[in-house]
């Protein structure tokens, strides 16, 4: 199991404390909670999964910080809980941080608030569309099933949860945080920069670049809207510090994020090469990952289905058997460079 990450603290231009709380949303997989403190003011960026030993581990971070930092850091004590975006390792314990802060204004993008609002909703249309792209994959029918049950694995005991406020890109919340939209991984993600540092949430990350699927299974993600928002990211100035929703601070935020871009360049180009030949998505997958297993292997096709997409929007590769649409409700789809 991997080693549980310390509590930390920054402190920021504009005197905000930001403090870094580790969670395990799942077994061996960790997130991070920020607690921002300023002007007498407590704000709770994200709140992990709710699941397993998750929330447990955000009162423990918070008991740490009340007794080193001599701050109070109760739940009772939160002014605004902000979720960057709406991914279930960073939003699914809502409701037991609300219970114990029921003072607490629920913040989220737009694109995002349907995660909260609506998630039933949510999960069912995106289960549908998954369905539609695994079959198109050529998934083989006996991984569809038990793809599709990770694809719902811990999302149905969540409970939807009223928003407060909706935010905006370019908004100043509280004179405290500036909202910037990046959407890509997930709709309505969005970083915040705190004075000199930057909460990057999942958009930039020091040794990971994220997951992406297609727009047909959620729109305002995909390789498109990844790329222009690292770009969005790479103009930002005055970034000190950046810390992610998981791994490591970045003192060298610029670096990583042309390194994020230039890497996401590059796996486009290596589908592109793999399309000389007619091929699906499944054996492109297969090709470049090896076996498939695990919810790894959903998040690799889904990889595979985004890079294909945004080659097949600029015309650079195309359906090659697009024939079978005319008598196939759903049928596999092989694809080759034009």
């Amino acid at each position: 199991m991997a080693h549980q990450p310390d509590l930390e603290r920054f402190e920021s231009s504009n005197g905000a404390s930001i403090f870094r709380i580790p969670l395990e949303a799942f077994p061996g997989y960790w997130v991070y909670s920020h607690l921002v403190v300023n002007a007498g003011k407590h704000y709770l960026v994200d709140v992990g999964s709710g699941l397993g030993s998750s929330h447990a581990k955000l009162l423990d971070g918070l008991a740490q910080i009340e007794e080193a930092y001599s701050i109070s850091a109760r739940l009772d004590k939160l002014d605004f809980i902000i979720i960057t975006h709406g991914h279930i390792d960073h939003f699914g314990g809502l409701a037991s941080v609300k219970d114990g802060a029921p003072q607490a204004k629920v913040c989220i993008h737009e694109l995002a608030r349907p995660a909260l609002v609506n998630y039933d909703e949510r999960l069912w249309v995106t289960s549908q569309r998954m369905a539609l792209f695994l079959e198109q994959a050529g998934v083989p029918a006996d991984r569809r099933q038990r793809l599709l049950e990770m694809h719902r694995l811990g999302k149905q005991s969540f409970k939807p949860q009223p928003v407060d406020m909706v935010l905006a890109d370019g908004q100043m919340l509280d004179d405290t945080f500036s909202v910037v939209h990046v959407p890509g991984h997930e709709p309505g993600l969005i970083m915040l920069k705190v004075g000199d540092v930057l909460l990057t949430a999942d958009h930039v990350l020091p040794n990971t670049s994220v997951a992406l699927s297609p727009e047909t299974i959620m729109p305002f993600t995909g390789v498109s809207h990844y790329i222009e928002s690292l770009d969005k990211a790479a103009r930002i100035e005055g970034v000190r510090v950046a810390l992610g929703g998981h791994e490591a601070a970045m003192l060298n935020y610029v670096d990583v994020v042309r390194r994020t871009y230039a890497l996401a360049l590059e796996k486009v180009d290596r589908v592109y090469e793999m399309c000389a030949t007619p091929n699906t998505i499944f054996a492109i997958a297969t090709q470049i990952y090896g076996p498939l297993d695990g919810y790894g292997e959903l998040l690799k096709l889904g990889q595979i289905g985004a890079r294909i997409e945004y080659l097949n929007q600029r015309g650079l590769v195309m359906i090659d058997n697009w024939d079978v649409l005319e008598h196939e409700a759903n049928p596999i789809l092989q694809y080759r460079r034009c």
